[in-house]
């Protein structure tokens, strides 16, 4: 990660191909539950190239359930504005269009986010951005999703060429940082509501 247009771009991680930094209400409880393990941040110019491991404790279908729930990602991310889904125009996937909020010291930006989401099984949920209809010029990510018993594994990969302008004033290690306080917050707030859809609140 070598220059601040990722203080933005961090955002977007925001959506699940869509989870983000999430609301204090959010995490009621649940502080500092997630684990993450890896964060792993690079970029060639505008195009940026994120991933990262995470444990949540709990069951792998609750989380998948959750996190496949386009419509209402909002209550997992207070960065996100606006969100609508309709199906995309082949009729093979769910186009999702994110509203995202952005905001880094006093720097504060709007960011539209369209993709076309696909869920090749119980496991994984890919998305492609949709060029001409947002804020980033071409990216995808996905999203695995692996039983661990009664906690779930999480990895995550997202590529992202972004058609905006950050000023060069934030240093990498902030941004990284940021980034990994938000992905601890978003996995938790996950975790919170995967347990609340079963009942469970540890």
């Amino acid at each position: 990660m070598c220059n601040a247009r990722l203080a933005l771009a961090r955002s977007w991680i925001a959506t699940a191909c869509i989870l983000g930094a999430t609301s204090t209400a959010a995490l009621s409880g649940r502080v500092n539950a997630a684990e993450i393990s890896a964060v792993a941040v690079s970029n060639e110019a505008a195009t940026y190239h994120i991933s990262f491991d995470a444990v949540a404790d709990a069951p792998a279908q609750l989380v998948f359930e959750q996190l496949s729930d386009y419509a209402h990602l909002d209550r997992l991310s207070s960065v996100i504005t606006s969100i609508t889904v309709e199906p995309s125009p082949d009729g093979k996937s769910e186009r999702v269009r994110s509203i995202l909020r952005a905001c880094l010291f006093l720097f504060c930006k709007e960011i539209v986010q369209v993709e076309d989401v696909t869920e090749p099984d119980r496991q994984s949920i890919v998305a492609v951005v949709v060029p001409g209809l947002g804020d980033f010029t071409s990216g995808n990510c996905e999203w695995h999703i692996e039983n661990a018993g009664a906690r779930t594994r999480i990895h995550y990969e997202a590529t992202r060429t972004i058609a905006f302008w950050i000023p060069p004033i934030i240093g990498s290690w902030v941004i990284k940082h940021t980034m990994r306080e938000q992905f601890e917050s978003s996995v938790a707030a996950l975790e919170r509501m995967a347990n609340k859809a079963s009942g469970l609140q540890r």
